[in-house]
């Protein structure tokens, strides 16, 4: 019963998550005429908003405490500082090495995100917001309520880690299919199974692998606008 109570939140909150992202960049498209920085500077508003209130609510029907998934401040400072680092590694790797030596500019990801970013200071200030506030959310959303509460949902056990992660994972990647192969294999890497890791090596805590996601988020952006 426990379980099944847990799993159809995590459903019910990923759906809603999901649905409330899609309906409001519907509307700043195709009614409000919303487009560059602004679009993604309200989207990520509306992420963080909107998106974390579903997790919260879905954590809240499942009968969890949010501590229990990660929200928590306990250790804040060490967790983000591992965080932080962790994406400047990444960074470093991904710009010195991997981006040129598979494909540079032309990689589907950088291109995707590229466009994404255009060449005005505005949009890209957009971008920019929308990494850190998206970033949260998405973490709030994959780490939070799917890793830690499908986690909990088998049991808490390693079994339940393990097949928590790979889920999360396959789904985290997938999302990112409009960034093209490449996009789906570095996401599924570093978004989907780094920073998944990184949460359960600090205790299921939540604030490592935000200040990993977001912090690669921005380098990326910034490396892509003023590099390619």
């Amino acid at each position: 019963m426990r379980t099944a109570r847990i799993l159809g939140a995590v459903f019910g909150g990923t759906v809603a998550w999901y649905g409330l992202a899609i309906i409001a960049d519907y509307l700043f498209v195709t009614q409000w005429n919303i487009d560059g920085g602004a679009r993604y500077a309200l989207l990520g508003i509306i992420q963080f908003l909107a998106g974390t209130a579903a997790v919260v609510g879905a954590i809240k029907l499942a009968g969890l405490q949010p501590a229990r998934v990660g929200f928590t401040t306990k250790n804040f400072g060490s967790d983000a500082a591992i965080g932080v680092a962790v994406a400047l590694v990444f960074a470093v790797l991904q710009f010195l090495v991997i981006i040129p030596a598979t494909g540079g500019a032309e990689r589907s990801d950088v291109v995707a995100n590229a466009a994404q970013i255009g060449e005005g200071l505005g949009s890209l200030s957009g971008v920019l917001a929308l990494a850190i506030l998206g970033s949260s959310a998405e973490e709030f959303l994959f780490r939070g309520l799917m890793l830690g509460g499908i986690a909990l949902a088998l049991k808490g056990g390693i079994t339940g880690r393990v097949a928590a992660t790979v889920l999360v994972v396959v789904l985290f990647a997938l999302s990112h299919g409009y960034q093209g192969w490449a996009g789906i294999v570095d996401t599924g890497i570093y978004g989907g199974l780094v920073l998944s890791l990184l949460y359960w090596w600090r205790g299921g805590r939540l604030a490592a692998p935000v200040f990993a996601h977001i912090g690669w988020n921005l380098i990326a952006a910034l490396g892509i606008y003023f590099l390619y």
